[in-house]
């Protein structure tokens, strides 16, 4: 029975002392920073979004009323996913930017940066709503955003799928009723 405490005693003593240990040899912050250059927008107008103390890989990823694919681009290169997230690796400095471009609806939108450990911040950016194209003189000249934010297609095509699908099974529970009941 001494013997079973003196070596969970034991056990315990170099779980303490070896987790205190390595918890000392990280050099660097651990903690993600997220920041971007103007937090208060006007619709179509762009902003750097800047993650700090980042390792390797990392994703920012944006939510709110009328985001839509090409919301979050990289500044590298131009080239964004059909989604509203965009990937950037760190640089030496474990610094990755991407810019922000506002979508035409207003309100606050929430950008989020997760690099390749999971650790993660936020940047809450506010976007001014549109204004309409004039009270008859002296208007801006532009049109409105129309049609932007509509039902995705994706989602029209599984809706028809799901009635022809439905239409088939109707149609196959019919001719086995009729061949049942013809015998």
């Amino acid at each position: 029975m001494i013997k079973k405490t003196f070596a969970a005693a034991g056990v315990a003593g170099l779980l303490v002392l070896g987790v205190a240990s390595a918890a000392h040899a990280e050099p660097y912050p651990a903690t993600v920073s997220v920041t971007a250059d103007d937090v208060t927008l006007t619709p179509g107008q762009a902003t750097v979004v800047t993650a700090l103390n980042v390792d390797g890989g990392v994703v920012f990823e944006t939510t709110g009323p009328g985001v839509s694919p090409n919301t979050l681009t990289s500044i590298s290169f131009a080239s964004v996913n059909a989604t509203d997230t965009a990937e950037k690796v760190a640089d030496e400095n474990r610094t990755a930017r991407a810019t922000f471009t506002a979508p035409t609806v207003g309100g606050t939108y929430v950008i989020i940066a997760t690099d390749e450990d999971g650790d993660r911040d936020s940047v809450t950016v506010t976007v001014a709503a549109a204004t309409s194209g004039g009270s008859g003189s002296g208007g801006s000249g532009s049109l409105p955003a129309t049609g932007g934010d509509a039902v995705p297609a994706a989602a029209v095509w599984l809706g028809a799928g799901a009635v022809g699908l439905g239409g088939i099974a109707v149609t196959a529970a019919v001719a086995r009723r009729r061949a049942a009941s013809t015998r």
